[in-house]
């Protein structure tokens, strides 16, 4: 596996990708990093999905995993799973995105509410909320970059 193949591993339930070899794994800096991992994971479904990217303290990726398989308007993201998977993983900091299959990237006010909460959350067990990508068709939205983390 190269950094640039992430291809799940067959072992491995399809909804989990873990990367166990650090020289292997992705570099996870900016939300375009981000974008370019989680995108194909979930554009053109027709329920939105939100996946979890654990780093370690180099902002490499440990592992990718699916959180929550909600509606077609709406996704379950409570802090107690993410930050538990994310602790088993030891990351250091994770980013989240979710996908709107409207295809319209625009966060919505409980976007932005679950946002603050879970970066609050994050900074109560020393795991850093980098940022919250909702991803739409053609782009994403950076919750961070809007302020609500």
């Amino acid at each position: 596996m190269t950094a640039t193949t992430l291809a799940p591993d067959t072992t491995l339930p399809t909804n989990r990708l873990v990367l166990p070899d650090h020289r292997h794994r992705p570099h996870v800096g900016c939300p375009e990093d981000a974008d370019r991992l989680v995108r194909p994971r979930l554009v053109g479904l027709d329920r939105e999905r939100c996946l979890l990217l654990s780093l370690d303290a180099r902002h490499r990726l440990i592992a990718l995993d699916v959180v929550s398989v909600g509606t077609a308007t709406h996704t379950f993201m409570s802090p107690r799973e993410i930050y538990r998977d994310a602790l088993l993983r030891g990351a250091s900091a994770v980013f989240l995105a979710h996908n709107h299959p409207s295809g319209d990237p625009s966060p919505s006010d409980a976007d932005r509410a679950i946002t603050r909460r879970l970066h609050r959350a994050g900074a109560t067990v020393g795991v850093d909320l980098l940022d919250h990508l909702v991803i739409g068709d053609h782009e994403f939205v950076s919750l961070a970059r809007e302020g609500a983390c």
